[in-house]
């Protein structure tokens, strides 16, 4: 493990503990353990189902998204996404993420490179649903965020489909860009550096350059991974005896899902209370104690379904985890 990677979890654990600290100063932890306690035990057990079809429906995407490079097993990418869901849980540093590369170049003798890329590409196709999905539904679910908001995760998601449409459909403007950035760099060494690695980007974007049969098969099965997200936190707030509107959990989720870019403490202790007691207390009004009761509950299960899914995902795939991890962190 390098000492960037050390310093890294240090300070996202230090982070983690702040917000901790300023939750516990907005939140009654007698009336949420009161709460908690009220649990219906059997509706849980809905929460565990969608909390399995999540994973699943991504790992249908990445099956689509690398059908034409390799002809993947869906159940190896469904166990291979419990794996990474388990290290970006307890190690959110995107390990997971390199550990899916890995695991592709070494048994499918993908590029090392461009595996972890793609890698990064599908999750790209999450960040600009998340975006579109995000601009919509606040025009119709009322929240206390202003329109400013709005038109600001607007712009970001016009321009982040102006820049994938460039990188993936016009190819030669796109080197002529790279080209023409290069001339302001002085340093030789770094222009070689940086054609070489802005090339080899663009000529990973290229696998994004499909029908629009596939990419509206891997965008709606994306709009359905949200709905089955949403559904954890709906069946959860209704294991604890309260009732909420489904549209607002699938905007909460989606909302939440831009946290995800915020640095987190293993385990996400502190991010997951912080955030998610921000967005429904917050921005959807709900009452802070029960919004905190449910997070701390959906929090509790979430640790322990991505344990159990996680070791039976490294399990079916006979992965040798330390050696798979070191070389991820090592690559950090």
């Amino acid at each position: 493990m390098t000492t960037k990677t050390i310093l890294k979890i240090v300070f996202n654990t230090f982070l983690g503990l702040v917000l901790i600290y300023i939750w516990l100063q907005f939140v009654d932890v007698e009336e949420i353990v009161a709460t908690i306690s009220q649990v219906n035990i059997p509706v849980l057990m809905i929460v565990f189902v969608f909390m399995l079809a999540s994973p699943v429906a991504r790992a249908v995407r990445l099956k689509i998204f690398l059908s034409e490079i390799k002809d993947i097993k869906l159940t190896n990418l469904i166990f291979l996404n419990g794996v990474a869901m388990m290290l970006n849980f307890f190690i959110p540093i995107r390990a997971g993420e390199i550990v899916k590369g890995i695991y592709l170049h070494t048994n499918y003798g993908l590029s090392m490179g461009k595996a972890v890329i793609w890698v990064f590409l599908d999750r790209f196709l999450d960040f600009l649903v998340v975006l579109l999905l995000a601009a919509i539904l606040m025009l119709f679910v009322p929240t206390t965020l202003s329109i400013t908001f709005i038109i600001i995760i607007t712009i970001i998601l016009v321009v982040a489909l102006l820049s994938a449409y460039i990188a993936i459909f016009q190819v030669t403007f796109s080197k002529k860009i790279v080209n023409f950035l290069s001339l302001l760099l002085i340093e030789r060494h770094i222009k070689i550096y940086f054609e070489r690695f802005s090339h080899f980007i663009l000529d990973s974007f290229s696998i994004l350059k499909r029908s629009p049969k596939d990419l509206s098969l891997m965008g709606g099965v994306t709009v359905l991974s949200y709905a089955a997200d949403a559904s954890i936190w709906y069946f959860t707030f209704k294991a604890l005896g309260f009732n909420q509107d489904f549209i607002r959990m699938y905007l909460g989720q989606i909302l939440s899902a831009l946290t995800y870019l915020i640095p987190a403490a293993p385990g996400y202790v502190g991010s997951a209370e912080a955030s998610g007691t921000l967005i429904l207390s917050g921005v959807f009004g709900i009452d802070t104690n029960l919004s905190s009761a449910m997070i701390v509950l959906f929090h509790i299960l979430s640790a322990l379904f991505i344990l159990i899914f996680g070791l039976v995902s490294v399990f079916n795939l006979k992965m040798n985890l330390g050696v798979v991890l070191k070389k991820a962190l090592n690559r950090r």
